[in-house]
């Protein structure tokens, strides 16, 4: 336990930071119930007795819609710096002693399962969505004064972290990591865009729009505790390069949906690329990153994936959604997708026989295999040497 002074006073000042960061962001979940609505009552239809009919006031609805995108926008920000700094904790002390990060998710997958049932069965029973907010906003203030029992004095941090970074960045395995990471927050962030409202030009009803969330989450729930074991046998990039081939087979069964119930198997595949990528994901910045350097990067991480990904994925998505239609924008991003799955495996295949040929040339002490495994997990599937 480190007993530094400054750094104890450093690590209280992350809590604070991590911890008011959640506090925001439930104060913003509060400001979602009064976004005004653009809705102005039309009158009352008299041959359907308590049938009232509205129409759209523009002028309100650019109020409702500014009003909305402020308080999205404030939420989404402050919960993900709350989000990036909490995952920088759980991988510290997962690469520090040795915690099985599969497992660990595995707890939030199933708070999903549970959250996404009462959720629905809330909104039934007070014929509203403001409960779920305020539900949400409880929850947000209770994560916040948990986040300050955290104990978060590890090793210190290099002194020289801006080097440390910038000679990670010139590793072609963390190169071909982001960019594989970024790809998958467009495809992601296309599909948490418009997939919801593709199926309800389908004519899809709130049970199943709640349903296509529920379904994957017990799959994710398993792929999150069997992930280490698959990471064991062929290592972390095969099973994220299987994590991009998911989201080419869902966004193109997508395209030829005709019933939104088939939305179910398809929602199946997302705990693949959810549960299966991100895990292995996350895993994989424990072995390509030092613990000095490790929260510096899963900030990277998540700018790549949350952040810039799906800024990219709903903005190039969108164009090609208004000139080719959903349909044609599904198969788009899925041949994408597949290039990208593709490409990732060849990149690395080509890596591997280049760091073959020159640990042949090159000793190989044995402290560097120790920086290829994961708390007993060997990850040397695609490295060079490797049978």
């Amino acid at each position: 336990m480190w007993k530094d002074p400054l750094h104890e006073a450093t690590s209280r000042l992350e809590k604070i930071v991590m911890s008011m960061s959640m506090v925001v962001a439930a104060i913003t979940t509060f400001l979602f119930t009064v976004v005004p609505s653009a809705k102005t009552t039309d009158g009352t239809d008299f041959m359907n007795e308590t049938a009232t009919t509205f129409e759209i006031d523009p002028e309100r609805q650019m109020v409702t819609f500014w009003s909305y995108l402020a308080v999205r926008v404030t939420f989404g920000m402050f919960q993900a710096v709350g989000y990036t700094q909490f995952e920088a904790v759980v991988m510290a002390h997962m690469q520090e002693k040795g915690i099985d990060y599969g497992f660990q998710r595995a707890w939030g997958t199933l708070a999903v399962v549970i959250s996404s049932f009462l959720s629905g069965y809330i909104v039934e029973v007070t014929g509203s969505f403001s409960m779920i907010f305020y539900i949400s906003a409880a929850l947000h203030f209770v994560t916040a004064a948990l986040m300050l029992l955290l104990n978060m004095n590890f090793k210190l941090p290099t002194q020289f972290l801006t080097q440390e970074i910038l000679r990670q960045l010139c590793n072609s395995e963390v190169i071909m990591f982001l960019a594989t990471i970024l790809a998958a927050g467009m495809f992601i962030g296309y599909l948490e865009t418009f997939m919801y409202r593709f199926l309800f030009d389908l004519g899809a009803s709130k049970v199943l729009i709640g349903l296509t969330v529920t379904v994957g989450a017990p799959f994710e729930l398993v792929f999150n505790i069997i992930t280490s074991y698959f990471v064991g046998l062929v290592g972390h990039p095969p099973l994220i390069a299987v994590g991009l081939f998911a989201y080419a087979v869902r966004l193109i069964g997508y395209s030829l949906l005709m019933d939104p119930w088939w939305a179910l198997p398809l929602e199946v595949l997302e705990s693949v690329a959810n549960g299966l990528l991100f895990t292995a994901a996350i895993m994989y910045c424990t072995v390509l990153f030092s613990i000095e350097s490790i929260a510096s990067f899963r900030g990277v991480f998540g700018v790549m994936y949350f952040g810039v990904g799906k800024l990219l994925g709903t903005t190039i998505g969108s164009e090609i959604r208004e000139l080719l239609g959903d349909r044609i924008t599904f198969r788009v991003l899925a041949a994408a997708a597949l290039l990208c799955s593709v490409a990732y495996c060849l990149a690395l295949l080509i890596l591997r026989r280049h760091r073959a040929k020159t640990l042949k040339l090159i000793p190989c002490p044995p402290d560097s295999i120790q920086q290829a495994a994961i708390h007993g997990i060997d990850n040397r599937a695609w490295e060079g040497g490797s049978e």
